[in-house]
């Protein structure tokens, strides 16, 4: 059974895995999406905005960008990135916000963190304006092609991600019987890396916060986890490598 991670407590903290992780290809796939916006000042709203990272980058882009999210600890955050008149409070299944005044709408690795996908789905349709644009983004852990020292050594994790992440396919087939038309995905970032587990702890990929995938399973998951990591290390005379071959999609579906 996986944990309830509270946003609020690891709000502080959340910002640093933008600068542990490169996002150029999220950026590029962003900055395509919201082009024609851009140019016209159209309405774009981030739903899981967080701490505020991709509102930041987008409002130096020039894009009129607004964000929600439900944690107040994350809001408190990005409100010191953006300013409080980009940031509303509410659940992605429920948007606070009046029909059909959208342009874009997208949710960068939070997906898999709402609890009713059909329902944000069908709330993001209402918001969006005729020629609106809607981009998901995130992991597929159903595809078999990932390769994550994390799913290596904390097993959980992997179990945790495959209820937690959608398909592709079915995130397509949600957007389409919420009305969304010409869905498609595509794989928008490849992510390798390599390094010795004394390089992993001591740049933060270890710590609880790091990433969501240690903080939906249990303490005794983690410890167990942590052990197996230092025991493979000490076996390889600390010259263990920590693996990863990762690929985020994006999904987009249009309204009509």
């Amino acid at each position: 059974m996986s944990h309830r991670v509270d946003y609020d407590r690891v709000a502080q903290v959340y910002e640093s895995r933008y600068q542990r992780n490169d996002y150029t290809g999220v950026e590029h796939a962003l900055a395509s999406f919201i082009e024609g916006a851009r140019a016209d000042r159209q309405r774009v709203l981030e739903v899981g905005c967080g701490a505020g990272h991709w509102l930041r980058w987008l409002e130096h882009a020039g894009v009129n960008i607004v964000g929600v999210d439900p944690s107040s600890g994350m809001l408190n955050v990005a409100r010191d990135a953006v300013g409080p008149n980009r940031l509303i409070r509410g659940r992605a299944e429920a948007l606070p916000c009046v029909s059909a005044t959208c342009d874009r709408l997208f949710s960068v690795n939070a997906l898999h963190h709402f609890a009713d996908p059909a329902a944000f789905f069908s709330e993001a349709r209402r918001l969006l304006r005729a020629g609106g644009g809607l981009l998901t983004v995130g992991l597929d852990p159903h595809t078999g092609q990932d390769q994550w020292w994390i799913y290596d050594y904390f097993p959980e994790a992997l179990i945790a991600d495959r209820k937690r992440y959608l398909p592709a396919h079915r995130i397509r087939e949600l957007m389409m019987l919420c009305g969304f038309s010409n869905c498609e995905t595509r794989m928008i970032q490849h992510l390798p890396r390599e390094m010795t587990v004394s390089e992993a702890s001591s740049g933060g990929f270890m710590n609880r916060t790091s990433t969501s995938q240690l903080m939906v399973i249990s303490d005794v998951a983690y410890d167990a986890g942590v052990k197996r990591i230092h025991a493979a290390d000490a076996s390889a005379g600390g010259a263990r490598i920590l693996r990863s071959d990762l690929r985020l999609y994006g999904t987009t579906g249009w309204a009509s």
